[in-house]
């Protein structure tokens, strides 16, 4: 049973889950017409490392835990395959490194999935965790979470730091809220892509 203060010190994994997919909306958003090849391959970087932590965290511990607590929607199988679409596209956007504009072409396709991916998850999924698991367990799951974060950016650990602190949590929120609220970003660059078929 977590203590009080394991519940102070690690965030709920609901909270963590949607920290993270705000961190990597409000990264986008730093993406400028005209920007170096240099500068559009920084951001890809990041957003797919950030991508790639959480996705782990997702698959190794938060839907094993919604799958014993007897979570079978299908929008959690969903969300699995998402990852694995989303593991696809960031192979193809680290491919055209240095290419400028191309790079960010295949990052803007990424993220009208990572959008898709967030509204089925923050929609349908973390509020049947919230309902399933209780204040309590994803407390715990919270903290497991961070504990595996720390493993899994050790070997980066500056960089994710700096992309972090670049974007403050209250300015990724707001980010999030407007992007997920309707797309916009995206719908300039894809229009009529934001959708799920």
């Amino acid at each position: 049973m977590p203590t009080q203060h394991t519940r102070s010190t690690f965030p709920a994994a609901i909270r963590m889950i949607r920290m993270d997919h705000a961190r990597v909306l409000a990264c986008y958003q730093k993406m400028k017409p005209g920007m170096s090849s240099a500068e559009v391959g920084t951001i890809c970087r990041n957003i797919c490392r950030m991508l790639d932590i959480h996705n782990q965290l997702e698959e190794e511990l938060f839907y094993p835990a919604l799958c014993e607590s007897g979570m079978h929607l299908p929008t959690l199988e969903r969300s699995r395959n998402d990852h694995a679409d989303m593991r696809l596209q960031m192979e193809h956007v680290r491919s055209l490194a240095g290419q400028g504009q191309n790079q960010a072409d295949a990052l803007t396709a990424l993220i009208v999935e990572v959008l898709n991916h967030v509204t089925d998850e923050e929609t349908h999924v973390l509020p049947a965790a919230q309902r399933l698991l209780g204040a309590q367990r994803l407390n715990a799951l919270g903290a497991q979470m961070t504990r595996r974060r720390f493993e899994l950016t050790s070997p980066y650990a500056a960089g994710v730091a700096t992309v972090l602190r670049s974007v403050p949590l209250k300015t990724a929120l707001l980010t999030a809220g407007t992007l997920l609220a309707g797309g916009a970003v995206v719908q300039h660059f894809w229009p009529g892509r934001f959708t799920r078929h």
